[in-house]
């Protein structure tokens, strides 16, 4: 489904900071100011679109209607008891990687910036969308978001996922030969639905599978999934 616009009108900067690995560190004033501008910057390209269809989920995690095989041990146990799952794409379109390479020719710092507070924005409008699911869907729990590569959910999966949800002709994702999406702040993930689920909807230490080769735990902090 995509019947409803989308409007980001900031981003977060704390986690794009986070993403720049500043930690507890707090940006100068100097640094302040180059954050704003490319907050600017950003905004004015930035263009989000979505898609994403819900399905059943049968017991032996086929999905009905669908060619599409939810393959690694990793997005089953994710779906464990789930009676549906809805299939999402969201894009912040290409105007964010043309601001990216224009960056990189002229400052790669702001272009380092930018990359980060899109990679931020593009979970923004995960969330906006997920809340649209919900409102759909009031009567569900729902899992984390689980994306395509993440564990041993295959990366080589994302083409038939986008064709699935037919992302190319309604919001313009493709995929390339490495399997990367383009444009590249573009997202796929699967939530499942349920109920009485035995899972928490937001990610988290415990129910994360790199929990031990974290370096956010090591240190004794978190991503802040």
């Amino acid at each position: 489904m995509r019947d409803k616009d989308i409007i980001l009108d900031y981003v977060n900067v704390n986690e794009a900071l986070r993403y720049l690995g500043y930690g507890d560190n707090k940006p100068d004033n100097n640094t302040k100011k180059i954050l704003d501008i490319c907050s600017e910057e950003l905004l004015k390209v930035i263009q989000p679109k979505y898609v994403y269809r819900v399905f059943d989920l049968n017991e032996d995690y086929s999905i009905d209607g669908v060619d599409f095989e939810l393959k690694g041990e990793a997005i089953k146990n994710h779906l464990k008891g789930c009676e549906k799952i809805a299939m999402m794409c969201v894009t912040l379109s290409s105007g964010v990687d043309s601001l990216i390479r224009r960056k990189q020719i002229g400052d790669m710092a702001q272009a380092a910036i930018i990359d980060s507070m899109a990679s931020a924005a593009v979970e923004q409008v995960c969330d906006k969308v997920e809340e649209i699911i919900k409102k759909e869907f009031p009567h569900y729990e729902y899992t984390w978001r689980f994306g395509v590569g993440y564990d041993d959910f295959p990366l080589e999966l994302q083409q038939q996922f986008l064709n699935v949800v037919n992302a190319s002709k309604q919001i313009g994702v493709c995929v390339n030969d490495s399997f990367m999406l383009t444009p590249t702040k573009s997202v796929t993930c699967i939530i499942g639905m349920g109920h009485n689920l035995n899972t928490s909807s937001k990610k988290s230490c415990d129910n994360c599978s790199f929990r031990e080769k974290c370096q956010y735990r090591k240190a004794g902090k978190n991503c802040g999934r």
